[in-house]
C-alpha cells in the first residue's frame, strides 16, 4: 500500500482497523451487506451529508428516542450537543462552578433528557444556557471567564450541532421535536428567552431591543404594529430612523 498508513502498518492491522469501523457501522444502522459489498442506509446516508462523527450521529439518534413526549428538553439538548466530540470550544469546569451549576441543573432538572451528574457538564454549557437566557456577554466573561470570540464560535458550533440534530429527529420521525429546535436555534443565535422569539424577526432588532420592547409591553410582531410610531421611537435604543424603518417592515409583510 503506497500510502503514509500502509507504510507505517501492517496489512494484518489495517485490515483489523477497517473490520472493526465496518462491524459497527453495521451493527449501528449505518451501512447493509448486499452480496459483495456495503451499501449505505438512509441513516448513513443522512449522518454522510451532516459531516458529523458517525459516533456522534449514534449519540444523538439513541438519545432522541429517550425523550418524553409533550415535555421541552431545551436544556436536555444543550447538554447532547456540547458533550460531543465535534463541539468546540469546550471549557472544562472550575472548582467555583460547581455550586452555580448545582443551581442550573436543579432549575432545569425538568429539561433533561436522562439524569446528569455534574461531572457530565462542561462551562461551554452553562455559557450556552446562560446566554439563551439573555446573560450579557460581560457577565459572562466577567463570570465564567468566556470572552466575546469565544461566545461567537459557541453560537455557530451550537447552532450546526442543533441542526444536524433537527435533521437526525425528521429522519428518525420525532416530528414533535422539530418545532423546539428550531426555536432554540433563533435562541442561541439571538441569546433571548422564547418570549422574545417574535421580535427578533424583524430586521434591526436584536437581544437588547427586543427586551426593551418586550419591557414596554410589546411583545408580539401585532403590538408592533399597534403602537404609534412617534410612540415607538421614544422607547430606548429605537430612535425615529428605526421606528420607521420597523414600520416600513411590518407594512410590507402584510
Amino acid at each position: 500500500m503506497q500510502t503514509l498508513g500502509g507504510l507505517q502498518s501492517t496489512k494484518s492491522t489495517i485490515k483489523f482497523g477497517i473490520d472493526i469501523a465496518l462491524k459497527f457501522l453495521s451493527t449501528e444502522d449505518f451501512i447493509i451487506n448486499k452480496g459483495q459489498r456495503f451499501v449505505a442506509t438512509d441513516f448513513g446516508k443522512k449522518v454522510s451529508k451532516l459531516y458529523i462523527d458517525p459516533i456522534t450521529a449514534t449519540y444523538f439518534r439513541d438519545s432522541l428516542a429517550l425523550v418524553t413526549p409533550g415535555r421541552k428538553h431545551t436544556f436536555g439538548f444543550l447538554h447532547l450537543i456540547s458533550n460531543c466530540e465535534e463541539f468546540f470550544p469546550k471549557f472544562s469546569l472550575r472548582i467555583k462552578d460547581h455550586e452555580p451549576l448545582g443551581v442550573m441543573l436543579e432549575n432545569y432538572s425538568s429539561e433533561l433528557i436522562e439524569p446528569i451528574s455534574e461531572y457530565d457538564c462542561s462551562r461551554s454549557l452553562m455559557a450556552l444556557q446562560s446566554w439563551i437566557t439573555e446573560s450579557s456577554e460581560i457577565a459572562l466573561a466577567d463570570g465564567m471567564k468566556v470572552e466575546s470570540g469565544d461566545i461567537h464560535r459557541l453560537i455557530q458550533t451550537a447552532d450546526w450541532l442543533l441542526y444536524c440534530l433537527r435533521e437526525l429527529a425528521k429522519q428518525g420521525d420525532n416530528l414533535d421535536l422539530l418545532d423546539e429546535l428550531d426555536i432554540l436555534r433563533k435562541r442561541v443565535i439571538y441569546g433571548i428567552r422564547e418570549e422574545l422569539i417574535d421580535l427578533v424577526k424583524i430586521k434591526g432588532i436584536g437581544r437588547i431591543r427586543a427586551r426593551k420592547l418586550f419591557n414596554h409591553g410589546i411583545k408580539t410582531l401585532e403590538d408592533l404594529s399597534k403602537i404609534p410610531v412617534k410612540k415607538l421611537a421614544e422607547i430606548d435604543k429605537i430612535g425615529s430612523t428605526l421606528a420607521d424603518n420597523i414600520k416600513s417592515q411590518l407594512q410590507k409583510g402584510r
